[in-house]
């Protein structure tokens, strides 16, 4: 994937200067002369780097770095910024308001290729940690806090756009069982191939994730009424599909499901109204005897 890098210099010089020195087939070199444009263009397309002046026109520097990283589409991109020598004490306050790094002009090209690939090097890493962060290492699915955001943002676009979405919880029947007569590796087997299933089954727009313990939840996006019921039947067809058994015994593993449609529910429901009733569907379904999906405010479906 290309690496863009945006300058934000009212000094035509440095911008091909950049070009020249950074200009390279797997990356993008965007250019504004002015802040305005500068922030349009960092919002819009949200960089890598920023390579930002000191003293520009109308906005200085520091007033940009900070507009930038009070943004929540732009706070993340590491900003550059380009200084001269008598400017220590503004490329001090730089640091201390966000920015990554400072570029002395006039630009050394060896210099300014270490900073930018250094900067882009640390960038990068800190993505992975951050990607690492919201995945569940036993599964490869999301984890709690990346679930609760995609919530969120469903919830958010049936408020605000009345987008249908659901949400069904899964659990493994008599999961104890296996743990304790086959030892915790032989659950974790379980709950990985488990996760391997749900991952391959959902679609682009569905969000799954390892809930806790040896609970899944899906959110199928874009998906309410009679829609939802058979992508949830469809993922607990593969599952069933999969004969997932638990290593040393013949049984196979099952599953119970609850599912809840936004559409269900009084008003604009919350995360928690929805997690809660997805449960208590869950709950109903291990109640009736396992195996089997039961949609909340709907029927059973085993």
């Amino acid at each position: 994937m290309p690496t863009t890098i945006l300058i934000i210099d009212d000094d035509e010089s440095i911008h091909r200067a950049v070009e020249q020195q950074l200009g390279e087939a797997d990356t993008w070199i965007l250019h504004a002369c002015d802040p305005v444009h500068g922030i349009q263009l960092a919002t819009a397309d949200r960089p890598d780097l920023v390579l930002l002046d000191m003293n520009l026109p109308h906005m200085d520097g520091l007033k940009v770095c900070r507009h930038l990283k009070e943004g929540e589409e732009t706070r993340d991109i590491p900003i550059l910024f380009f200084t001269v020598a008598d400017n220590a004490n503004h490329a001090a306050r730089a640091l201390e308001i966000g920015a990554d790094d400072y570029i002395r002009k006039p630009v050394e090209p060896l210099e300014l290729k270490a900073r930018v690939h250094a900067s882009l090097r640390t960038k990068r890493m800190v993505d992975l940690l951050r990607v690492q962060a919201r995945i569940d290492a036993l599964t490869g699915l999301k984890n709690r806090i990346a679930l609760d955001d995609s919530l969120a943002a469903a919830l958010s676009a049936y408020d605000r756009a009345g987008a249908p979405m659901s949400l069904m919880m899964i659990d493994v029947d008599h999961f104890k069982q296996i743990n304790d007569s086959r030892g915790h590796g032989v659950g974790d087997e379980v709950l990985r191939r488990l996760g391997e299933v749900i991952g391959a089954t959902c679609r682009p727009h569905d969000a799954a994730a390892r809930f806790g313990g040896d609970e899944f939840a899906v959110i199928f996006g874009q998906t309410g009424g009679e829609q939802a019921v058979q992508a949830a039947e469809r993922l607990l067809g593969e599952i069933g599909r999969a004969g997932i058994e638990a290593s040393g015994t013949d049984r196979r593993v099952t599953v119970s499901a609850g599912l809840v449609r936004a559409e269900d529910l009084d008003g604009t429901p919350v995360a928690e109204e929805v997690l809660k009733a997805a449960d208590a569907a869950l709950y109903r379904a291990k109640a009736d005897g396992r195996d089997r999906l039961v949609v909340s405010r709907g029927g059973v479906r085993g």
